[in-house]
């Protein structure tokens, strides 16, 4: 699932990934920007309120019952990187 799933948080483009704590305990974070969402619902959230100010960001997620997921990195637009640097303009 965490495949290539772009990170939420506003003007990064890093990647999530799921870290394992512990055997019971299990985080997402993002290496770029060094962000985390201590569950899969908070994660979800996350990227409801990005696609929410930011339409372009829901082109590199697909939805899956309640969860969001990766799209195949090969069908990512070729300007998503460049769209969310622009982010910083609103800053």
């Amino acid at each position: 699932m965490f495949e290539n799933l772009r990170c939420p948080t506003k003007t990064c483009y890093g990647w999530v990934c799921e870290v394992e704590e512990s055997p019971s305990s299990t985080f997402y974070g993002c290496g770029s920007c060094g962000n985390i969402w201590r569950s899969l619902e908070q994660l979800n959230v996350a990227i409801d309120k990005i696609i929410s100010q930011y339409s372009y960001r829901k082109d590199v997620y697909s939805k899956s019952g309640s969860n969001w997921q990766a799209i195949d990195i090969d069908d990512e637009p070729e300007d998503y990187e460049e769209l969310v640097d622009s982010e910083w303009d609103d800053e």
